[in-house]
């Protein structure tokens, strides 16, 4: 099994510029990344920011992960991440944390990369509005404005990658897979979608220091993708956001669960081959140890980064210092944490496996509006025998081609 958490510390000498990246949304920053020629390939340190709600080291870790999962059993042409850590990324920018990851480059040839919110800003499609679009963290974004575009419906190559890369988001149950986390490569007059990269906002590596809101946002990421339950289970959790003044959940219709069934509906074939390689990864997971083999991560809370916000954004020293005392490092038992991160994953992306494959029986069955769906229209309108048909895969799909037969 590859050493996956090791850490790599940039040697200066391999420095050969910098990367400036700015978000251009109704939220704005902008991005400062050394990069360097190690063996031969243009390599990218992302540094943790100390702005960046809920940042830890934890960030990075599941950069690594999911990296290593994507790239080994979705998409081989995605780019691996890699611990490490640089001596002078703090004192050129104070914004940064020392730590960070590696990438490799997906313009080593210097070709044009740009986001899905800029490529539609410079060429607006007709058919919906990007402009008002605000990237924020913790939050779902809809993609069924994207999938339904006309430029996606002309270009079924890149629509297959774009509804592949949701699905990927949903497995590592990502909180903020925004329009600028999808790219394109521009290389002269030819457009591809870009391999899928940026993985920090995974749900079981958040809150590594407080499980509840961990187990938490998790309840609430797979509830927003199940079929609708008829009983007061949604109900429950949504008395529980608005007493929090969060917003709460539609029971029929919601932005996780549309743009899984506007995937269903538009790439039925892309959600089949996805869940044959999620069945593969299921089996190897218990394998995937997470370590601290090079004490990458010290002293650590969720809430710190509200201390430099107070200090870099607001310029408000004595906030800073209060918040200090309001959130003190605090070390985490880390073989306790590692170990639930991999249980979690595991349980997660069984149930996720048993939805994609419930979804496809229902969208091949004729139910049209699936995402409005409750689990009791699901079991009145399907003859489904037992929950073994719905795992095997290659029976859902001798039962789709007969009813396609059936339907004509």
């Amino acid at each position: 099994m590859e050493k996956l958490f090791n850490v790599i510390n940039v040697d200066e000498n391999d420095r050969i510029g910098n990367l400036k990246s700015e978000a251009h949304s109704v939220v704005r920053s902008t991005k400062y990344f050394p990069i360097y020629n190690i063996g031969g390939k243009k390599m990218i340190f992302k540094p943790l920011s100390k702005t960046k709600p809920l940042t830890t080291p934890l960030f990075s870790y599941s950069e690594v992960y999911w990296s290593y999962i994507i790239n080994k059993y979705f998409d081989p042409t995605a780019p691996r991440y890699y611990l490490a850590t640089s001596s002078v990324i703090e004192k050129e920018q104070q914004k940064y944390y020392s730590q960070g990851v590696l990438v490799e480059s997906l313009t080593p040839n210097d070709e044009r990369l740009i986001n899905l919110y800029d490529y539609f800003m410079e060429n607006p499609d007709s058919s919906f509005d990007i402009k008002d679009y605000e990237n924020y963290c913790m939050m779902n974004y809809d993609y069924t404005i994207i999938l339904e575009s006309n430029f996606i419906k002309n270009n079924k190559e890149i629509g297959e990658g774009l509804a592949y890369q949701i699905l990927l988001s949903m497995l590592r149950q990502d909180q903020n897979f925004h329009y600028e986390n999808v790219n394109f490569i521009l290389n002269g007059g030819t457009l591809s979608l870009a391999p899928p990269i940026d993985f920090e906002f995974s749900t079981p590596f958040l809150y590594p220091d407080i499980r509840r809101l961990n187990l938490f946002e998790r309840e609430k990421y797979i509830e927003s993708l199940k079929i609708a339950d008829d009983n007061d289970e949604i109900d429950t959790i949504n008395y529980f956001l608005k007493s929090i003044g969060m917003q709460p959940i539609s029971t029929a219709s919601n932005k996780l669960r549309c743009n899984l069934c506007t995937i269903i509906k538009n790439y039925p074939e892309v959600v089949v081959e996805f869940t044959k390689q999620l069945d593969s990864l299921i089996i190897d997971l218990p394998d995937i140890k997470i370590n601290d083999p090079d004490h990458y991560i010290g002293k650590l809370n969720s809430d710190y980064w509200e201390v430099w916000h107070a200090f870099f954004k607001e310029n408000d020293l004595n906030k800073s210092e209060e918040l200090k005392n309001m959130y003190p490092l605090q070390e985490i038992n880390k073989d306790e944490v590692f170990g639930r991160i991999s249980s979690d994953i595991l349980s997660y992306s069984i149930e996720l496996n048993m939805l994609l494959k419930t979804y496809l029986m229902a969208y091949y069955s004729g139910i049209e509006d699936i995402e409005n769906m409750t689990m009791r229209d699901f079991y009145s309108k399907l003859s489904v025998a037992n929950d073994e048909e719905i795992k095997d895969i290659d029976l859902v799909n001798k039962k789709l081609k007969l009813k396609k037969k059936e339907t004509k």
